[in-house]
């Protein structure tokens, strides 16, 4: 615990031949170890823990043969585990956690007999687990957790009899739990977590139930495959502490036998399985639990009336429970301190008290996606998560959201919130998401947010907000997303929005705003992916400095005033030049969630809603101007943009001949301009292509051919006169021409054929004749039996026609 930062361990100390104890951990020593310490073969405890060391474990060190204690963890060591690190017999503990280790676990391991401690997590250690591990007899602690090991745990794991601490999470484990890895009764602490393991459960928990132990259990089996039903023997644990078991594909009931015993439970986790809750409505649990997560399970229709009396709760989750109850009065009495509640995802109704306040210190609360209507109560709270999103609660913005209360987290979306937006929501400096957004909001915005410097992201979009952009904005030098789309805003764009310069979506889109759009933006605004400007009141030119913002990939300026010609620079926006597909639109970061983003796009002739997939879409839509001059030759240069809308302009000249090169296009709308030329050949390369408007244009000639545009009708192409050819029903000068009163070459085409079919029946029917008539009568001629049946039978039928 000093400070020798930039200094190696010396080398030197390799000559102190009795040195028995050497502790320099936590002093900031960097370099590789020296191979002199091998030379120390007195050396009983080593210790270099948390330094900055790098390089690989020295060869040398197989010869401290003296060595009990090594502790390298949290350096920078590389390389693998020395293979005859089973030299080390005497070792009785082993810290190698926290580094940058690779290679397999040597099967020499399995000679340390005497070792109790073996921590090897944190490191990308490969391969399988040796069976040789099961000659560890003195193991009590084995953690060998975030790695890449694979394989199976070896059944030779149920000889280490001492064992009390297991931990192999965050691996590649696969297959079963050892049938014999429940006998274990010195277990303290199993953590499987977050591998790929499979199998019942039933097995290991009968055999742990037999244990007759008073020692604290803790298991950790969530984050796998495990399948089945949980027997009810896990009610015989009573020493049981911790019981995760979340997202596994468990199914059956859980029933009070299943908690019979369990005096000591403190943590429980059963979410994200397909269970039930089955309990009386009497049932009281054993237990005193302080976090109850039991998220996606069924619980029934009722709040669990089994929860008041657990009066130490600090987490409840029981969100996509299928509770369709109101919350009963003794709930709120329970006045828990830092709570953390999540009813989310149900269908839960009815009003909550006025005043929370007595929930002190509230950490998270969740209910979110249900039916609750009324006020929102006053709390008391602290860097709290608030999220009331999506249900019906009416009246204005409590005050208790003020800063005051120190609210970060902060969800009020899709209700019924009426009334303005307090000053002194803008006061919590703790604030850092704000979503107001589809509410009954109005009035203008406060003007005072020189004091939330944490806020990263806004969203007060659908509301009824008037009034100018507050210039304070600009003070929020964190933000990262501002939607204040559909209000009533009016004003320009204040300057001071420059000085935001790592936000990434700006969407003002469906407001009032007017005057120029600022040509800052591409020089300030670096970070930029999503710009929508659209259905205001701009005017004037597009500024050629927005293709300045290299990873713009949504732009959408439509239903506006601007006017002048197209930039060619927008040809150079590089996110739009390639492909968007290993491309990652990552979640925006609030503190310490992150918050996935969520964009609007006009695309396809309808709005479509992008989240996951948004780091996917390239856009540019600026339909519904008063654009004119060319469309410029760059903007073909955009190889990775799917949707191209420049609709109800004044744009003239010829489609770019590039246009074919635009692979990735899904839409393309031209219509309503003053386009001319023919349609370029290479629009027939645009495989991906599923919605083309070029209507309402001069263009002419004869519209190409292509499997693609085979899809499309005439309404694609409508309004052009001198435009010609499928699926328009106007043929092209010199194409399929029309013959003697309105009979066409095709028609014409196929009268010749059916007269030369004519002409060749007959033709063919001459030889037939010829070959047929004489090759019966030179028979009959010919061979004396079959002239005489032939005169029989002529007489025969001259007979038959007498008679009738």
């Amino acid at each position: 615990m000093n400070s020798l930062n930039g200094y190696q361990i010396p080398s030197k100390l390799g000559s102190l031949t009795r040195l028995q104890h050497l502790d320099l951990s936590m002093c900031d020593f960097e370099g590789e170890i020296p191979n002199q310490l091998g030379n120390l073969s007195n050396l009983r405890h080593l210790s270099l823990w948390h330094n900055k060391i790098s390089g690989q474990i020295p060869a040398s060190f197989v010869h401290l043969r003296n060595l009990q204690f090594l502790d390298l963890s949290m350096n920078s060591i590389n390389g693998e585990i020395p293979e005859n690190i089973g030299n080390l017999k005497n070792i009785e503990s082993l810290f190698l956690d926290g580094n940058w280790i690779e290679g397999v676990i040597p099967k020499s391991i399995g000679n340390l007999s005497k070792m109790s401690y073996l921590h090897l997590s944190h490191n990308r250690i490969v391969g399988g687990l040796p069976e040789t591990m099961g000659n560890l007899t003195a193991l009590e602690s084995l953690d060998l957790s975030v790695n890449q090991i694979n394989g199976k745990i070896p059944d030779s794991i149920v000889n280490l009899l001492k064992l009390e601490d297991l931990s192999i999470s965050l691996n590649n484990i696969s297959g079963s739990i050892p049938d014999t890895l429940g006998s274990l009764c010195n277990l303290s602490r199993v953590d499987l977590s977050d591998n790929s393991m499979t199998g019942g459960l039933v097995e290991f928990f009968e055999q742990l139930s037999r244990c007759r132990t008073n020692k604290p259990l803790s298991l950790y089996l969530h984050n796998n495959q495990f399948v089945g039903s949980i027997p009810a023997s896990l009610g015989k644990l009573s020493a049981l502490v911790t019981l995760s078991l979340s997202s596994n594909y468990l199914v059956g009931d859980i029933t009070e036998a299943h908690f019979a015993n369990l005096t000591n439970l403190h943590y429980i986790d059963i979410s994200n399985n397909n269970l039930s809750v089955k309990v009386s409505q009497d049932w009281l649990p054993p237990f005193q639990a302080s976090d109850i997560i039991m998220q996606s399970c069924n619980l029934g229709a009722r709040f669990p009336p089994w929860l008041w009396n657990q009066t130490s709760l600090q987490m409840l989750d029981i969100s996509n429970s299928e509770i369709s109850d109101a919350f009963p009065d003794w709930f709120w009495s329970l006045c828990l301190r830092n709570m953390n509640l999540n009813v989310s995802h149900n269908h839960m109704r009815g009003m909550l008290p006025r005043s929370l306040e007595c929930f002190k210190d509230v950490g998270n609360f969740d209910l979110s996606y249900n039916n609750f209507e009324g006020f929102i109560p006053r709390m008391q709270t602290q860097s709290a998560y608030l999220d009331f999103s999506h249900n019906s609660f009416d009246g204005p913005i409590p005050k208790s959201m003020s800063g005051e209360f120190n609210i970060s987290y902060m969800f009020l979306s899709n209700n019924k919130l009426n009334g303005s937006i307090p000053s002194s929501i803008c006061t919590n400096g703790a604030l850092e998401i704000m979503n107001l957004a589809n509410n009954d909001l109005s009035g203008t915005l406060p003007d005072c947010w020189d004091n939330a410097s944490r806020l990263a992201i806004i969203d007060i979009s659908n509301n009824r907000l008037s009034g100018d952009i507050p210039k304070t904005f600009g003070l929020l030098v964190g933000l990262q997303s501002l939607h204040m789309n559909n209000n009533s805003l009016f004003g320009t764009i204040p300057t001071t929005l420059q000085h935001c310069n790592q936000i990434v979506v700006i969407d003002l889109s469906l407001n009032k705003l007017s005057g120029s759009i600022p040509n800052w933006f591409g020089r300030k605004l670096s970070t930029l992916r999503v710009l929508n400007l659209g259905s205001n009141n701009f005017t004037g030119a597009i500024p050629q400095q927005l293709s300045l913002i290299s990873s713009l990939q949504v732009l959408n300026l439509a239903h506006n005033n601007l006017f002048g010609s197209l930039p060619p620079s927008f040809g150079m926006f590089s996110s739009m030049m390639a492909s968007q597909n290993k491309k990652t639109f990552a979640p925006l970061y609030g503190g310490s969630i992150y918050y996935l983003e969520s964009v609007i796009i006009t695309a396809k002739d309808s709005e479509r809603q992008f989240t996951t997939s948004l780091s996917l879409v390239t856009s540019i839509d600026l339909s519904n101007n008063n654009l004119s001059g060319d469309i410029p030759r760059e903007i073909t240069n955009l190889h990775g943009l799917y949707f191209l809308n420049l609709s109800s302009n004044h744009l003239s000249g010829n489609i770019p001949d590039e246009i074919g090169h635009m692979g990735q296009l899904e839409s393309l709308d031209l219509s309503k301009n003053n386009l001319s030329g023919i349609i370029p050949s290479s629009i027939s390369s645009l495989y991906s292509l599923s919605i083309l408007n070029l209507s309402f244009n001069n263009l002419v000639g004869k519209i190409p051919s292509g499997s693609q545009l085979q899809t499309f009708t005439n309404l694609s192409y409508i309004n052009n006169p001198e435009l010609c050819g499928d699926p328009l029903q106007i043929r092209c000068p010199g194409d399929n021409p029309t013959i003697d009163g309105g009979v066409t070459e095709k028609e014409e085409d196929m009268h010749e054929d059916e007269e030369y079919e004519g002409i060749w029946y007959f033709i063919g029917f001459a030889p037939g004749f010829v070959f047929g008539f004489w090759g019966f009568m030179g028979a009959v001629m010919i061979k004396r039996s079959i002239r005489i049946k032939y005169i029989l039978t002529i007489d025969w039928i001259c007979s038959w026609f007498m008679r009738m």
